[in-house]
């Protein structure tokens, strides 16, 4: 599956998880993407880390269905574990879903087959690769101010209202850029690689999203 076929099943598979109350698809859910991420080899430490960060929200969920829930008890432990559950798919399904997919790769995959505006396409690339700019500019800003005996603390809007006019600044500078460089808003444009889309990709997206539907049929 290209990039754009892999983000369309993960948003079929997480709207799924929204709606079914099934905690064996859930788990089984969380098995599978666990599975594949360690089949792709994904570091032990990425791994600890979306479950460290998971756990949290999920224990604090699932406690907050437990003791204030509105049905008995089996029912209430029941939508706790379901709830908790559903944050651990929603992650670990992410996390399969940016394993191999880059922005860049992904935001040329949905300009070509799904017709994302090529001006959006661009742009959204470019915001990505001004982000360490953004950082530097930022660090930047405080040491000035305190060289002026102004420090600028994260929580003050002037350090965010002085970052916004170089961002103004930058973007002028990137329209400029683009267009120097023969961007034209609405032309047909030639690409330096293509992501077809392909109809194996299109069957495989079929087929595990045909078999994801058991909860409805067969709840549990």
């Amino acid at each position: 599956m290209n990039a754009s076929q892999r983000l369309l099943l993960a948003l079929l598979l997480s709207v799924e998880v929204a709606l079914t109350t099934s905690l064996a698809f859930n788990t089984g859910l969380v098995l599978a993407c666990l599975l594949l991420l360690c089949w792709q080899r994904t570091g032990l430490k990425r791994l600890a880390w979306l479950t460290a960060v998971t756990s949290l929200p999920a224990l604090a969920t699932y406690w907050s269905f437990l003791l204030y829930g509105q049905g008995s008890a089996s029912s209430n432990a029941h939508f706790a574990l379901l709830m908790a559950s559903r944050l651990f798919a929603f992650v670990y399904l992410g996390a399969w879903f940016t394993s191999r997919v880059t922005a860049a790769e992904l935001l040329a995959s949905l300009e070509q087959n799904f017709k994302l505006s090529s001006t959006f396409t661009y742009g959204l690339l470019a915001a990505l690769n001004f982000a360490p700019r953004f950082k530097r500019a930022f660090l930047t800003i405080q040491a000035a101010a305190y060289m002026r005996g102004q420090p600028l603390h994260f929580w003050q809007p002037t350090l965010y209202f002085k970052a916004l006019v170089q961002a103004l600044t930058w973007s002028r500078s990137l329209a400029m850029a683009m267009n120097s460089h023969g961007f034209q808003e609405g032309a047909q444009r030639s690409v330096y690689q293509r992501y077809p889309f392909r109809w194996i990709g299109l069957c495989w997206l079929v087929l595990i999203f045909g078999i994801a539907q058991w909860p409805f049929f067969y709840p549990l």
